[in-house]
């Protein structure tokens, strides 16, 4: 309980000298990279299959570095199928993540994002057989993702948001004798954020914006 209470008053801290808050909302493309594992001589998980997701994030800290939470789901599914029945995974994953932007002015100017996270990733297994549908769930797994991105300026302090991110975890056996495997998968996503700077950082940004450069559109 001591060192819970120790861990939030120097979250609370690490709050109160902020530089950098910033908001965003994505969609994504994802692929499966799934282990080679056979549900039935007719369905193997090895098939690569697209599905669609939707998320967010929220961070704070330092103008050129950030933690903060996510959260994605799905508006498709990946499903695996042959003649009569198919397989199909719903997914909902809530982290944290430590992130990093290289640019001079990363609130207002384009750059290289870097980000790590970690998280639990809700799955249920949704089994479709003979026109009837079957769901059961995972208990939460541990997972982890990085990957890389890009950040463009477009209007103030907002921000187009290409990334990329690759997703690990490992599902165990048992969910309709689906046999373990590793769910990684591929994420391409594109998204807009709002970027807000606290503290010392706003008269830099300000300078920055009135610099006639600046004000006839160089946005580098």
């Amino acid at each position: 309980m001591k060192s819970f209470l120790t861990l939030n008053i120097l979250l609370f801290g690490f709050v109160l000298q902020a530089q950098q808050l910033f908001f965003e909302g994505f969609g994504s493309l994802n692929r499966t990279k799934y282990s080679a594992s056979t549900i039935s001589p007719d369905i193997s998980l090895a098939t690569k299959t697209d599905y669609l997701g939707y998320g967010g994030r929220i961070g704070f800290g330092a103008d050129h570095f950030q933690i903060g939470g996510e959260y994605r789901s799905n508006l498709t599914s990946p499903s695996f199928k042959n003649n009569t029945d198919s397989y199909s995974f719903d997914e909902t994953y809530y982290g944290g993540f430590v992130r990093t932007k290289i640019s001079r002015y990363p609130a207002m100017r384009f750059g290289l994002v870097l980000r790590l996270g970690a998280g639990v990733y809700e799955t249920s297994a949704i089994l479709e057989k003979n026109g009837t549908s079957f769901n059961q769930n995972y208990d939460p797994i541990f997972g982890l993702n990085g990957g890389f991105g890009f950040s463009i300026p477009l209007l103030n302090h907002t921000m187009l948001e290409l990334g990329y991110a690759y997703n690990y975890l490992k599902r165990p056996d048992g969910v309709f004798i689906i046999p373990a495997h590793h769910a990684t998968y591929h994420l391409i996503s594109a998204g807009l954020s709002l970027n807000f700077v606290f503290g010392k950082r706003v008269k830099e940004y300000q300078r920055v914006k009135e610099n006639w450069k600046f004000q006839n559109g160089w946005r580098g």
